[in-house]
């Protein structure tokens, strides 16, 4: 075995009643659930939509066709500068809100009652997507980005834990 247990540590394993089959029982006595593929399903699905989010068909210069002519109409009376501003800060709140969802997703299903493993997938994650990013005509990876992703998920994390406390 990798780890050796004390005698006493021994002893309380032994009294233990069988594991649930709905989760392993790890050495602190917390059961964690047992993830089936099905679980793995909306997380696989979102990041395929955030793979093809950071291809050429959502880069800057394409994004700002659509979403620049609704903020000219919305606001009419501001600078393109202002436009330009507010084009940037919608796709950057959308790496922000984008990874949250990410770690929603992942610590609602696969990853409940783990949520440092969540948060750890989701950093792997946008590292992964950045690096994707190097060979999209039109994008390039930014380590910006990549801390921008990590907070949206670290802000999932305590939203998840501000809307299920001890859940």
């Amino acid at each position: 075995p990798l780890i050796e247990l004390t005698p006493e540590a021994q002893m309380e394993q032994a009294d233990r009643s069988p594991q649930a089959p709905d989760g392993v029982e790890n050495l602190n006595g917390a059961t964690v659930p047992r993830s089936s593929f099905k679980d793995w399903v909306p997380a696989i699905l979102w990041m395929a939509v955030l793979f093809i989010l950071s291809t050429t068909y959502f880069s800057s210069a394409n994004t700002s066709k659509i979403i620049e002519p609704i903020l000219r109409w919305t606001f009419p009376g501001a600078s393109l500068a202002t436009i330009s501003l507010m084009h940037n800060l919608i796709r950057k709140a959308a790496h922000f809100a984008d990874y949250a969802i990410l770690f929603w997703l992942l610590i609602r299903g696969p990853l409940a009652n783990r949520p440092y493993t969540a948060l750890a997938c989701c950093v792997i994650y946008a590292f992964l997507d950045e690096g994707h990013q190097i060979f999209a005509v039109g994008r390039g990876p930014s380590l910006y980005d990549v801390a921008l992703d990590s907070s949206g998920a670290l802000f999932g994390r305590f939203l998840n834990e501000a809307v299920y406390q001890g859940t």
